[in-house]
């Protein structure tokens, strides 16, 4: 959009009234908050955004009443959730996957084990000729 100053969700009486007296013009400015939306995420995801409206769009052409639309759509969202998820576990498999990978290795099991014993330091006593120089 060529407009700079993003559009804002008109009211909920306001949508209402649109809805009643004026549907195209409710039409023309969902249009409008869905493309000021989708301009204003970064640029790597616009694309993106832009086919996902475009199966929402598609959704809405052909259903036939407003609760199939909604239902379709809840559909599409859950199943994005979903995969999401899938996703989200796979990672976590493959992160989990490295570090028992790397606790496996060989050279880390052969490797000496190192150990110390910890002698306890008292404070000097002051001694008249201690200097603090070595």
């Amino acid at each position: 959009m060529s407009n700079d100053r993003p559009l804002v969700l008109p009211s909920h009486e306001v949508l209402a009234r649109l809805a009643r007296e004026d549907p195209e013009a409710l039409e023309n400015l969902r249009r409008q908050l869905i493309d000021s939306y989708i301009s204003s995420a970064p640029e790597r995801m616009q694309l993106r955004l832009r086919q996902l409206q475009f199966r929402i769009d598609g959704i809405r052409i052909t259903c036939r009443s407003p609760w199939a639309v909604n239902r379709k759509i809840h559909a599409l969202m859950q199943e994005f959730l979903f995969r999401l998820k899938d996703k989200l576990q796979q990672f976590g498999e493959l992160t989990q996957g490295n570090s028992a990978l790397a606790a496996s290795r060989p050279d880390s099991q052969d490797a000496p084990v190192r150990s110390a014993r910890v002698i306890p330091l008292a404070p000097r006593s002051t001694d008249s000729r201690h200097t603090g120089r070595l």
